[in-house]
């Protein structure tokens, strides 16, 4: 009986290669990276809006003239935009990059993609209140970031860096370089994937760097894994790579150094031999005859090293003459493909900031001094503890930065101003809401049922946003616009709708909001002042981030939706009123504290942690905030950064909660107070003074 082929083999590679273009059998360079879900398309520039959450000025005393964010609506060229960290999803940043002009603009890109896989995340999930650490709920919006990318194995990794990569392609000039960080579990296939984007003939090195140590157990099964691969791929040819040196003390060549003059300074001997028959240079020096086949200087050449004290003459004529290579002056030994000179952050490290996955400061500046050059733009999109841009800082180039995670981003921006940075200004895309329906396409209307049902309301047609809560019915439930900080004036609105809504009214409401106007608390108490009976009793929340998880994934008929997710109370800030002393004739010393800083609900993976916490910021509210600012003449529009307090990641004192300021004479200041606490929840407030 004649065999049979099985039954729904897939496809052979002949035929996959078919689909893709029918190439004749010994075609040449017909090899292709194919996966099932591969995107046919390179993503398309995208007209989204930077929103300009900070101005920061990290330590800078007088700031009048400056306006960071007015770059781009003044028509300045983009040589001229001020440094910038963006929180976001890396794919929109780079697309609105594009829309910006961005294309060609970039020089180095250093990359440090999650290579784990499943939940091993990049994210620091701990936080330190008083001298304990605590293991937060990690937002799921970073958590989703993560797993999507392992979601469906391979693929899922693929898809996500494929579009990107293309992207950054498009970012770098024409004489940029790409650095992409990874390590076993991927290096190969992201090697694949490069070369589709960049061209082979763009490949400059596969990096190995050896980052520890390794030890074995004699039960191991395979050699301990302590190196990660770094590819290095150009945009042209036109590329800059700067040679680089390192020194190791424990160089046995440094014994060579072993000479010297009566002066001290050691020196080693080089030969200046030519290594081939090179007839122009065979001649005789003072005497010393020429090596087989000649010097390898010129004769004009070997006058200028013996005019300089360079040469080294024989006792013994027929010996050859030789160079001397003084120790203090010898770079070191050349940087090769296999970097082993750089150690891990150690925990004793000044650096160190307990960040997952923080690299050394050191292998940024061998790649920044590589592949770039001062003023020269750097842009890192999986910027975690933010390494690169303090690199670049230091080292005088311009940068970007960015990251999903906005843990990544608070560490980032407390390590640039620690590290009295120039001014930068801090971005997103209208926060996470608004680039998950550009990203998803997000129907509006579905969106608004979907929150209502989380929280256990039941959606009412006639209204949109409004719903009515399952277990009160004289609860009413109002969902925010995306994108849409609510104001006191729209909640007070509101409450008064509630209390009439229906003929009967309704007692209770609730606020579900994206996010909060500045000096919301303060504004809606003054305002609610002496109109209780004209208003519901209402509750303010923040919809969290898990609600996404639901948006992209939900229908609309589950009934088991309900409750599935917190939605947490939004933080409670209590600034004092200022404290004014005048200094002399024009100026004034005005000081402002923060009396009250309260988060209702503490987003904890254990529970049972909340009383001992709960206890500890009984004593002192400032263990919870991880940093706060105060812009001294607010204008309503952008906060401006002028003075800073930040919490030690590494100590366990809490921050200061007085801010002092010297203010002239004349005019009438808006002090606005911006707080972040240490689950990355932001509160603000503001406060007027007169001093004309």
């Amino acid at each position: 009986m004649p065999p049979t082929d099985p039954p729904n083999l897939p496809p052979s590679v002949q035929e996959e290669r078919a689909k893709y273009g029918e190439e004749k059998p010994k075609a040449k360079d017909t090899a292709r990276l194919i996966w099932a879900s591969k995107p046919r398309k390179e993503p398309n520039p995208k007209d989204l809006e930077f929103q300009t959450a900070e101005e920061v000025y990290p330590n800078v005393a007088d700031i009048r003239d400056r306006k960071l964010s007015a770059y781009a609506t003044n028509g300045r060229k983009i040589a001229e935009s001020p440094n910038r960290l963006i929180w976001g999803d890396n794919l929109l940043v780079m697309q609105a990059l594009l829309a910006q002009g961005y294309a060609g603009q970039i020089d180095l890109i250093y990359i440090d993609p999650p290579f784990n896989t499943g939940e091993n995340f990049n994210f620091n999930n701990e936080v330190k209140i008083g001298d304990a650490t605590y293991e937060k709920e990690l937002p799921i919006n970073e958590r989703l970031a993560y797993t999507d990318t392992w979601s469906r194995g391979l693929d899922s990794f693929l898809d996500m860096m494929h579009p990107r990569l293309q992207i950054m392609r498009r970012l770098l000039s024409e004489n940029g370089s790409i650095y992409v960080h990874c390590d076993w579990h991927i290096s190969h296939h992201l090697r694949l994937i490069l070369d589709e984007i960049f061209g082979q003939e763009n490949f400059l090195n596969e990096i190995v760097w050896k980052r520890r140590g390794g030890t074995t157990s004699p039960d191991a099964k395979v050699f301990p894994r302590i190196t990660d691969t770094i590819l290095l791929y150009s945009k042209s040819k036109n590329f800059l790579l700067r040679p680089q040196f390192y020194k190791d003390p424990y160089d046995p060549y440094l014994n060579r150094f072993n000479r010297d003059d009566g002066d001290g300074r050691k020196y080693n001997l080089i030969p200046l031999n030519a290594s081939q028959p090179r007839p122009s240079l065979i001649y005789e020096y003072k005497g010393y005859k020429p090596p087989k086949y000649g010097w390898s200087v010129s004769p004009e050449r070997m006058k200028a090293l013996d005019d300089a004290g360079l040469l080294y003459f024989p006792e013994s004529k027929e010996q050859r003459i030789n160079k001397k290579s003084y120790l203090d002056e010898w770079p070191g030994q050349p940087v090769t493909s296999l970097w082993t000179d750089i150690k891990l952050v150690n925990p004793m490290a000044e650096e160190r900031l307990d960040f997952p996955t923080q690299k050394p400061e050191r292998l940024l500046e061998r790649i920044a001094n590589t592949s770039s050059s001062e003023g020269d733009l750097i842009a890192d999109f999986f910027c975690g503890s933010g390494t690169t841009g303090a690199v670049a800082e230091r080292l005088g180039r311009r940068w970007i930065l960015s990251d999903i995670s906005k843990t990544a981003v608070q560490v980032t921006r407390s390590r640039l101003v620690n590290q009295n940075s120039n001014p930068f200004v801090l971005e997103n895309l209208g926060n996470y809401q608004r680039q998950l329906i550009y990203a998803k396409e997000v129907n509006l209307k579905q969106m608004y049922a979907i929150i209502l049902k989380l929280y256990g309301a039941v959606l009412r047609p006639d209204m949109q946003g409004f719903g009515i809560s399952r277990e009160d019915k004289s609860t009413l439930v109002y969902v925010c616009e995306p994108d849409r900080a609510m104001t006191a004036k729209k909640a007070i609105d509101l409450a008064r709708l509630a209390r009439s809504m229906d003929g009967k009214g309704y007692r209770n409401l609730v606020i579900l909001a994206w996010d909060y106007d500045y000096d919301f608390d303060d504004a809606y108490k003054k305002m609610a002042k002496n109109k209780e009976k004209e208003l519901s009793d209402t509750e303010f929340k923040i919809i969290p981030s898990d609600v996404y998880k639901y948006l992209r994934s939900t229908k609309l008929g589950d009934p088991e939706l309900a409750k599935k997710i917190t939605f947490y109370q939004k933080p409670y800030i209590r600034i004092s009123e200022p404290e004014i002393k005048r200094l002399d004739g024009n100026t004034f010393g005005v000081k402002v504290r923060i009396e009250q800083f309260v988060v209702m609900d503490l987003p904890l993976k254990d529970e049972s942690k909340r009383p001992e916490i709960e206890k500890c910021l009984a004593k002192n509210f400032a263990y919870l905030i991880d940093y706060w600012t105060v812009d001294w003449d607010y204008n309503g529009d952008v906060f401006r950064s002028e003075w800073q307090a930040i919490r030690d990641r590494r100590g366990d004192q809490p921050v200061p909660v007085v801010a002092e300021k010297t203010l002239e004479k004349g005019k009438r200041y808006t002090i606005a107070v911006r707080v972040v606490d240490v689950f990355g929840n932001d509160a603000a407030g503001t406060k007027e003074i007169d001093l004309r």
